[in-house]
């Protein structure tokens, strides 16, 4: 970004700023809220924000508005964040405090003229609350239907070796037959459905099927080559 030189130049980047304010409205939600300060006007330094409900602030309102603990307008009145040859500070992922005292992540980014002069601030503060209560309320959901002692333990449950094994004897007991007593015919008709159950997405279940169907690695890939060719033909499995 180029540092503007000028009072003109400054407005500039501010008006532009402003439409992207307004573009982000659509598309961020309800819960973060994105708001620019002209810093040249502190009692009045909104210039646009989307989604004030968040901190109660309007067009308008004073830089002294903003959230409880605000890093980044402490390193702005501090002169903390001046870095020689940057037209630019980010002061981010701090937390900050609403009105109320909802908690809220921040990021502050604040912009410098030619002559190293804060002149601008485009400023976002994130309400984590609903996400909070939304977890809250799944995990609620999740302990009412399975109960707590299986929603804890249901992702270590899925282990992926039992659900590889699971497949495979289940493909083989699709055939009505023992591996021993299986036919070509049979073992490829097994690992049809091993195929379609997707186990052959999993490194190193082509080796294990061969060895429960008693036969290479490479006559599983030959297998799979033919079922991919009935499947390209018209009418094919």
């Amino acid at each position: 970004m180029i540092s503007p030189r000028t009072a003109r130049e400054r407005e500039l980047v501010i008006e532009t700023l402003k439409w992207v304010v307004e573009g982000m409205q659509h598309i961020i939600g309800g819960d973060v809220e994105v708001v620019l300060h002209d810093l040249s006007r502190p009692g009045s330094s909104v210039v646009a924000i989307a989604n004030g409900h968040i901190t109660g602030r309007v067009t308008g309102s004073p830089i002294i508005s903003g959230p409880f603990d605000d890093l980044g307008l402490k390193k702005l009145l501090s002169g903390e964040f001046a870095e020689t040859g940057k037209s630019y500070s980010i002061i981010s992922d701090y937390r900050t405090r609403s009105r109320v005292g909802q908690p809220l992540d921040s990021t502050s980014i604040i912009l410098r003229d030619d002559g190293g002069e804060a002149y601008a601030a485009f400023c976002i503060n994130a309400d984590r609350n609903r996400l909070r209560e939304l977890d809250t309320v799944v995990r609620g959901l999740l302990n009412a239907v399975v109960g707590p002692s299986q929603a804890a333990t249901e992702s270590e449950s899925a282990n992926v070796d039992d659900l590889v094994q699971e497949i495979i004897q289940s493909g083989i007991a699709a055939t009505g037959k023992p591996a021993a007593t299986m036919t070509r015919e049979d073992k490829m008709e097994a690992v049809r459905h091993m195929n379609d159950r997707g186990l052959f997405l999993i490194r190193s279940s082509v080796d294990l099927a061969a060895s429960h169907l008693g036969v290479s690695r490479f006559t599983i890939y030959n297998y799979l080559d033919q079922l991919r060719g009935q499947t390209a033909k018209p009418g094919g499995k």
